[in-house]
């Protein structure tokens, strides 16, 4: 698509907004620019192999279209992803993807991209201003905690001694609607659960983050046996899952979790009892065929940046620990997404329970 119409977002004032980001010294060639060009900005957070997917599902999608890419990595750091809006500026990117874990810089991003006539795709985490594609958050939490109440109340009759729940808070609203979600779902297949028995640890979305939390917890707990995790994702739950197996009291925990990063491959967690696939590598797919495409076609879509009226929803899709033995692991996945017929999404093509 050589011959793609220049986005209106563009302008001469890239210059001036660049110099003003960035600092005297600093020139920008934008405006002899060819092609649409697409910045792509990865979380970087080592955790997780599906950041890296998604900026390599963005880089072929885009060379497909025959567009230019810019790819960098926040790092899972405010002041990187800060940093790296000013390089997109500088560099002349025509629209911009943003995961960024630490949604408090998203004001400041916005902030910078605003002058500059950027637009940007944000993923799961809103900004006013920034076209949302993502997951509902909420959908997927009630989703995850339901599944899991249904196992509690068939194997404890709803009576655990613990539903321990791995909390993000620097996701803010996100960490609310997953791990609220999953609690709310929870209680809806066992109601009468004790307020007593529920509690809470950080865990930042990692394992490795939140064990010591995790331990901490479950040390002031020595009695509890019956165990349940919910959380933010994944590598949040398995940091409770791991303090159990450490401290000898995993026999009967149970843990459901939410992004389905680490529900498929061979050294699945046996405690780790499900999660919500959100697909995470294939985001680009409704990045790119709901909003981006548009934008370099000359005709913005209007923007929609919010979680409940989306430029893009991903839809949640809730498996079992089984029923994920059977979709392929994430490598395998991109490969396949790759191959698909232009738009089809790894929802479509992997959800057991579509």
């Amino acid at each position: 698509m050589e011959g793609q119409t220049r986005s209106p977002f563009r302008s001469l004032a890239v210059a001036a907004a660049a110099t003003t980001v960035l600092g005297a010294g600093y020139a920008t060639d934008a405006a002899a620019q060819d092609k649409f060009k697409l910045g792509m900005a990865v979380g970087g957070n080592p955790c997780c192999e599906w950041m890296k997917a998604q900026g390599d599902v963005a880089r072929a999608i885009a060379e497909q279209r025959g567009w230019d890419y810019i790819e960098l990595s926040n790092n899972d750091d405010a002041a990187t992803a800060l940093k790296n809006a000013g390089i997109f500026i500088q560099e002349g990117a025509d629209a911009v993807i943003q995961f960024n874990g630490q949604p408090s810089a998203n004001p400041a991003l916005a902030q910078r991209f605003a002058p500059a006539n950027i637009p940007v795709v944000t993923y799961d985490i809103a900004q006013p201003g920034f076209y949302f594609v993502g997951i509902d958050n909420l959908a997927a939490g009630l989703a995850g905690g339901e599944a899991l109440g249904n196992i509690i109340k068939e194997k404890w009759n709803c009576e655990p001694d613990l539903v321990i729940s791995a909390e993000g808070a620097a996701a803010g609203i996100v960490n609310e609607w997953r791990t609220g979600g999953m609690r709310d779902g929870l209680k809806k297949v066992c109601p009468d659960i004790p307020a007593e028995k529920w509690v809470s640890f950080e865990s930042q979305g990692q394992a490795t983050v939140g064990l010591p939390a995790a331990r901490d917890l479950l040390a002031a707990h020595p009695d509890a046996k019956k165990m349940a995790v919910v959380g933010l994702n994944d590598g949040g739950v398995l940091a409770a899952i791991n303090a159990a197996e450490q401290l000898g009291r995993a026999d009967e925990i149970i843990g459901w979790g939410q992004d389905g990063a680490f529900i498929t491959g061979d050294n699945v967690n046996p405690h780790l009892a499900g999660s919500v696939f959100y697909f995470l590598e294939g985001y680009a797919v409704y990045a790119i065929r709901d909003v981006i495409d548009a934008i370099a076609a000359g005709n913005p879509p209007p923007m929609k940046d919010t979680a409940g009226d989306p430029a893009s929803r991903v839809e949640p899709c809730p498996v079992s620990a089984e029923e994920a033995a059977k979709v392929p692991d994430m490598p395998e996945r991109v490969k396949l997404l790759l191959e698909a017929p232009p738009g089809t999404t790894a929802y479509e093509l992997f959800c057991p329970n579509k």
